[in-house]
């Protein structure tokens, strides 16, 4: 069939239209998995279907253990690589918020049996808009629902740490509606009902913060998950709380 001047304009532009998407769709994804790395398709992963993982491992876990408990910040830790000489379980969940942090963890954390938990949460619930007293109260359930179900389970909870909104990889910022404004309301509420609950508050935002107030771009990789060298700076600081545990 004969192709006018005209249609061949337009076949053209789009060829040169796909391209460009599927050029753009191969960089994103390139770059995304060059900036997390090996944890790039674990971030992927079924929240439900890692929850009923954990789940499923918590029979024949070993009692008395340290569990760390929290979102993708946690789960991207290697425990082993940073705290080596603690007999410890990852329980973090990518995009987790501490909505669904109540919700599992009675299978995902208490049924461990463990002597000690770790938390951190919350950076999550402040990128979906969560108050900040909303966050707060979420946490306060989970520590009362352990302090009911494992008396002496030692609760340390971390205090959420900062972001950086200049830290940007690529066009997309992580750091979206947080705020370290926020996480600093937020922070002052946790470290409240720590004191109230006879919980260990662990001042891990401070350390972390540049001169501006923001994560120190040394240690973020996209201004909300941390480098090595970042994971480095906080295990020397909660790494002291579990030694007489070790």
């Amino acid at each position: 069939m004969y192709m006018t001047n005209y249609d061949k304009k337009i076949r053209n532009s789009i060829i040169a239209l796909v391209s460009a998407v599927a050029i753009l769709g191969i960089t994103v994804v390139i770059s995304y998995f060059v900036i997390y790395g090996p944890h790039g398709i674990t971030l992927l992963g079924n929240k439900n279907k890692k929850a009923l993982s954990y789940a499923s491992g918590s029979a024949s876990a070993k009692q008395g253990s340290t569990v760390f408990f929290g979102d993708s910040i946690t789960e991207m830790c290697d425990l082993n690589a940073y705290y080596p000489n603690v007999n410890s379980y990852n329980r973090g969940i990518s995009g987790d918020t501490t909505e669904n942090m109540l919700k599992r963890v009675e299978t995902n954390v208490l049924a461990l049996a463990p002597s000690n938990i770790v938390f951190l949460g919350g950076t999550n619930d402040i990128g979906k808009n969560v108050p900040p007293q909303d966050i707060a109260n979420n946490i306060e359930q989970i520590i009362q629902k352990t302090q009911q179900a494992l008396p002496d389970c030692k609760i340390f909870i971390q205090s959420v740490y900062p972001v950086n909104p200049t830290r940007k990889p690529t066009f997309y910022s992580k750091t979206g509606n947080r705020t370290n404004d926020t996480i600093d309301a937020l922070n002052l509420l946790i470290q409240e009902f720590c004191y109230n609950y006879g919980c260990t508050y662990i001042d891990v935002n401070s350390y972390l913060k540049d001169q501006d107030g923001n994560l120190q771009k040394a240690f973020s990789i996209d201004g909300l998950h941390l480098t090595k060298q970042g994971y480095e700076k906080v295990s020397r600081i909660v790494a002291p709380y579990l030694e007489d545990f070790v």
